[in-house]
């Protein structure tokens, strides 16, 4: 195992020393030098993003009754989602190696945890991150911004009523935001570590 670890690491079945916390900062280009970190960053970004959009969509706009502007909700969760690919992957880049190096720390004896561990410390993280979301949504993409009002004007019907909606306090906006996020994205990242292991790595086997 080199002192540089990468997205790699997570599937490495025989456990070897980690690099110090110190050295997490130099760590971070090596991390990006491997393909399979880079590809990793771009899948668990798109699954974050568009399929946590989509769970998110549904629990704002349509549980929590927080409604939108007059756009398809085909359209609603494509602007949202690709606002949060934009402003998260950033944020997700930092992620992703904090989170490989944690695991392997937390679980250097048990390697077989280190995915699992990665997929609950890096969803608890990213989970942690977004829970300003609810108020960056509203004053960049939300109803009655610059944004909204355009794509409205070019796919959707600028002209119709807009139905009463919840509005909610950004504390209590921020906490629902937290608390439904928490389960999601780790449930995400764990179906990140699935794919991760399918698309982006061979699949390793335990040693003999």
């Amino acid at each position: 195992m080199s002192a540089s670890p990468t997205i790699r690491t997570i599937f490495d079945l025989s456990p070897a020393p980690r690099p110090p916390l110190r050295a997490l900062p130099r760590s971070l280009v090596a991390f990006y030098r491997d393909p399979a970190s880079q590809l990793a960053l771009l899948l668990t970004a798109v699954v974050m993003c568009y399929v946590g959009g989509a769970a998110m969509f549904w629990f704002h706009a349509v549980y929590l009754d927080e409604g939108g502007p007059a756009i398809s909700w085909v359209v609603h969760w494509l602007l949202d989602s690709s606002f949060a690919f934009v402003a998260l992957t950033p944020a997700l880049a930092l992620i992703l190696p904090f989170s490989v190096w944690a695991a392997s720390a937390l679980a250097p004896a048990s390697a077989r945890l280190i995915p699992w561990l990665y997929a609950a410390v890096a969803g608890t993280m990213f989970a942690l991150v977004t829970t300003p979301g609810p108020i960056a949504h509203d004053m960049i993409v939300g109803r009655g911004t610059w944004v909204a009002n355009r794509v409205t004007d070019m796919v959707g019907d600028s002209s119709a009523p807009l139905t009463p909606v919840a509005d909610y306090p950004p504390l209590a906006a921020m906490s629902q935001q937290l608390g439904a996020g928490v389960p999601l994205y780790i449930g995400l990242m764990a179906l990140s570590v699935v794919l991760l292991r399918a698309v982006v790595l061979r699949p390793l086997s335990p040693p003999a």
